[in-house]
């Protein structure tokens, strides 16, 4: 008859100890530590993310904004001698270490190490230049010089490159 008694009073002893509630706290604050600690991770993940995100975009911008002072540079070359404004120009560096330099991307390379000469001007006539009246009137239109600039601006701390490519004209020119 003990070997009855012995499971009854462990069965009993264990279900005590289930109803019981001492523990539960415990069990509770580990399980909301570790959804805290997982959004935290999360958290932390997505904002490096971000970061990265922001300074390659700023990267590129800055690179942007060379290869367009790069394009203002050669429009004023074009207006202080057209003749002679076809050469190569850079790598000019700009505060920052940002640089720009004439020419493609697949030419000039990341680094504006190659710079490329600018194409030589084609002369197109451009028609409706001035009133239809007057003195120096003429119908036929007038002759520009229509460059095609290249341009690379270089960001050299995250490696941004990027390329603008502009048409301008200058003119009139005599015929």
């Amino acid at each position: 008859m003990r070997a009855k008694k012995i499971p009854m009073i462990l069965a009993e002893d264990c279900y005590r100890r289930l109803r019981s509630e001492s523990g539960v706290s415990l069990v509770v604050v580990l399980m909301l530590m570790v959804i805290i600690l997982a959004m935290a991770g999360a958290g932390m993940l997505f904002s490096s993310i971000d970061l990265r995100a922001s300074g390659n975009f700023r990267a590129g911008t800055q690179a942007f904004f060379a290869a367009d002072t790069g394009v203002n540079d050669a429009y004023t070359r074009i207006g202080l001698d057209p003749a002679a404004s076809i050469p190569a120009f850079g790598p000019i560096t700009l505060p920052g270490g940002i640089k720009y330099c004439s020419g493609k991307v697949a030419t000039t390379g990341t680094n504006c190490s190659s710079p490329q000469a600018l194409q030589a001007p084609s002369p197109v006539t451009v028609s409706g230049y001035s009133l239809g009246q007057g003195t120096g009137y003429n119908t036929t239109g007038y002759q520009f010089y229509q460059y095609q600039v290249n341009v690379t601006g270089v960001q050299p701390q995250l490696s941004s490159v990027r390329e603008v490519e502009a048409q301008i004209q200058y003119g009139p020119i005599p015929q």
